[in-house]
């Protein structure tokens, strides 16, 4: 059964969509089966590793309303070798609030219905939550083994609504008890700037679980969005390929995950 990852913070901008693309790039190449789930209805992760243009045909929105099968919406051709998408569109916000207009409460294990389905194909499963902490976000908990908090280091104000995280992460556990508290992630990280050091500091006073590895600043993460590539495609010896390398492998006991092969005898699209 595939472990599942929820990746989540209520802010935007905190490097939330890189971690599971460029994150999941990282642990196919571990030789994991991998399986990303675009729970955002910006539905960014669905561009960088499917089409900018095109809308998957049977999206993640269509799945949870009932009248597709999850088997039907999983995007097998990606740009990622080794790495299959579940899809999402705009339209999933509107489901978000039908689902918590009809029934909220029944509404919160839709996720985990789903994917309990699909999860003896896969190692691990990747969700990218919106920012927000919404009944999204809530079935993404609700489905999860592990929940990864990114938080941006470069500012002070990334700590504010840290106490609302963890109070929705200790939520979450009344109805999934198996849901582990995984730690922050430091990104947009420069140890030689004063305020990255006093909100690392911060961060670990606050979250008590932190990631050794941090996510250095690149422009280079930009640019490789804009061509719908992972920070590994771009350059695989950049420096935040090799921190995001690192930084999975240091997820991976985490969840009992042991790589399959090594990452120089898997043939990667670059």
């Amino acid at each position: 059964m595939a472990k599942i990852v929820a990746v989540v913070n209520h802010k935007g901008g905190v490097n939330k969509t890189f971690l599971v693309t460029s994150g999941a790039d990282a642990l196919a190449r571990e030789g994991l089966d991998v399986l990303i789930v675009d729970f955002d209805p910006q539905a960014h992760a669905t561009a960088l590793v499917y089409s900018f243009t095109e809308v998957p045909k049977v999206p993640i929105e269509q799945v949870l309303a009932g009248p597709a099968s999850i088997a039907s919406a999983i995007i097998t051709e990606t740009r990622i070798p080794g790495v299959h998408l579940l899809g999402s569109t705009l339209k999933l916000a509107n489901l978000e609030r039908e689902l918590l207009y009809a029934n909220p409460f029944n509404a919160t294990r839709l996720l985990a219905e789903k994917l309990a389905l699909v999860a003896d194909a896969y190692d691990v499963i990747l969700i990218d939550c919106p920012p927000s902490l919404g009944l999204l976000s809530a079935n993404a908990l609700a489905s999860a083994d592990l929940v990864v908090v990114p938080v941006e280091s470069g500012s002070k104000l990334s700590l504010i609504g840290s106490d609302d995280i963890l109070a929705f992460i200790r939520q979450a556990k009344s109805i999934n008890p198996k849901l582990q508290f995984g730690g922050a992630v430091l990104t947009k990280h420069d140890g030689r700037k004063q305020v990255c050091r006093i909100v690392a500091n911060e961060v670990k006073a606050c979250f008590g679980k932190v990631f050794e590895t941090a996510l250095p600043e690149s422009t280079d993460v930009r640019k490789a969005q804009l061509v719908g590539k992972t920070i590994l495609q771009l350059d695989k010896d950049h420096t935040v390929s090799r921190v995001t390398v690192r930084l999975m492998r240091e997820l991976m006991p985490k969840l009992d995950l042991v790589a399959r092969r090594k990452q120089e005898e898997l043939t990667h699209a670059e």
